[in-house]
């Protein structure tokens, strides 16, 4: 009825290993419980890991198409955080970005920017910008400052019995331009005419290579684009009215009906004196405006206030512009009508017993009653935008040492120092011993002179 001591033992180590085994897979059922109920709560506060699907839909934010930035092949390859990120502050949607990408606001419409440089049809201008001259741009394109290829004479006058005259028109205004013409291809400019006025006795005396023409109401008409000189006598009757201002002779060809044909078939007029030089840079050069240069009269606001009560006297309109030179460049038409006009304020001056009065100079000078007249007409016909008192590259000094590139026109003034000046000139102390060629830098307007003067080159 009872076992053996033996098989009792082995009986109590089975029933030992039996619990033992159940209490395990109780306890393993038990954690495999809590742990479902974990992984449920976590999945109902965070929600399922995010795919694919969700990046592509993220794509279609309209800030990341408005910037161009796709952000699907960035994120793709970049661990997603665990965590929600903050809710904006507004109700706007937002992109997740990533630190390697910077998403732009929607761009504001705005006005383009001018462009940089001036369409073809716009010509430049300023007296700021560089001039353009033919070295540096193509012989089919004109200046920029131009308004095409217009034709231009150059005109003066030569008096009698004055041998200086005779020089000056030789070997300073006739040589520098028949310099110029041969230095700047004519492709690139409109043709440059000299026309000499002269009295009949210095008529020989003018270049002979300038043709002579004997019935100037008959206009030649050029048989091509070449430069040419013209000589036309001009001498005043013994009772002209100028002789006592004789300086007015210089203007008074452009008032003479027989002349007007010759003068009107050009397009503009330089009225120059001749002690001058013009440089190449002229036959380029067409500006806008109506342009005069250097006055050298007007240092006194006395004088200003005089020169304006004579306007009002006269019933003509100043418009404050001074110290306008005798040097004139600009619309033959408009020349030609300005200068009757001039004759009559000049001899108004005259004939006045209130403004023909010497105060001395530069106060109130008989002297320069020309240029009284010129600034008068000036102001009167022409409105103020439209002149160009142009010191700096007409009527420049002799002596000067500006570029001659950047001069047009350049007047041998009396009282100056240095070369090139009028009075060492007369005196004859300028000589190819003292100033040999190779010596001379024609760059420089003051050798460009005296280079003209002494050798034409």
């Amino acid at each position: 009825m009872f076992a053996a001591p033996g098989h009792r033992r082995k009986g109590v180590a089975c029933l030992a290993v039996a619990v033992l085994v159940l209490l395990c897979f109780n306890t393993m059922t038990l954690e495999w419980i809590v742990m479902h109920k974990d992984m449920a709560f976590f999945a109902s506060n965070h929600g399922p890991k995010p795919t694919t699907a969700s990046m592509v839909e993220n794509e279609s934010n309209p800030i990341v198409h408005v910037t161009g930035i796709a952000l699907l092949q960035s994120t793709t390859s970049t661990e997603m955080p665990t965590t929600t990120p903050s809710p904006p502050t507004t109700s706007a949607p937002v992109a997740p970005t990533p630190t390697s990408t910077t998403v732009l606001p929607t761009p504001a419409k705005s006005t383009p920017s001018p462009p940089t440089t001036l369409p073809s049809s716009q010509p430049t201008t300023s007296a700021a910008s560089p001039r353009a001259t033919p070295s540096n741009l193509p012989l089919s394109t004109p200046p920029l400052e131009t308004l095409g290829f217009e034709t231009v004479a150059i005109v003066t006058y030569v008096p009698d019995k004055h041998v200086k005259f005779v020089n000056q028109t030789q070997h300073m205004l006739w040589s520098s331009w028949n310099y110029s013409i041969h230095h700047v291809d004519p492709r690139a400019r409109g043709r440059t005419d000299l026309i000499i006025f002269a009295h009949r006795n210095v008529m020989e005396e003018m270049p002979p290579s300038c043709i002579r023409l004997d019935h100037p109401a008959l206009p030649p008409v050029p048989s091509s684009n070449r430069d040419r000189c013209f000589v036309v006598e001009q001498t005043p009757a013994a009772d002209n009215y100028w002789h006592r201002y004789g300086f007015m002779f210089s203007l008074l060809y452009l008032a003479e009906p027989a002349f007007q044909p010759l003068l009107m078939s050009y397009d503009r007029l330089l009225r120059t004196d001749t002690d001058v030089v013009i440089t190449p840079a002229f036959l380029t050069f067409r500006p806008r405006q109506f342009v005069v240069g250097r006055g050298g009269y007007m240092y006194h606001d006395y004088t200003k206030a005089r020169i304006k009560e004579l306007a009002a006297d006269i019933n003509m309109t100043h418009q404050g512009l001074h110290s306008v030179g005798s040097t004139w460049f600009g619309n033959a038409t408009l020349t030609l009508q300005m200068v009757p006009k001039m004759l009559q304020v000049a001899k108004f001056i005259l004939d006045s017993p209130k403004y023909n009065v010497e105060q001395g100079f530069p106060r109130w000078h008989i002297g320069v009653t020309s240029m009284y007249a010129g600034e008068l007409v000036v102001n009167h016909f022409i409105p103020k935008d439209n002149v160009w008192v142009n010191s700096a590259s007409l009527d420049v000094y002799s002596n000067g040492i500006e570029k001659t590139d950047n001069v047009y026109h350049s007047h041998c003034w009396p009282g100056s120092s240095g070369f090139f000046t009028k009075s060492e000139y007369e005196d004859g102390e300028y000589s190819v011993d003292k100033f040999p060629r190779e010596s001379l830098d024609i760059a420089v307007i003051k050798d460009y002179f005296m280079a003209m003067v002494l050798y034409g080159y």
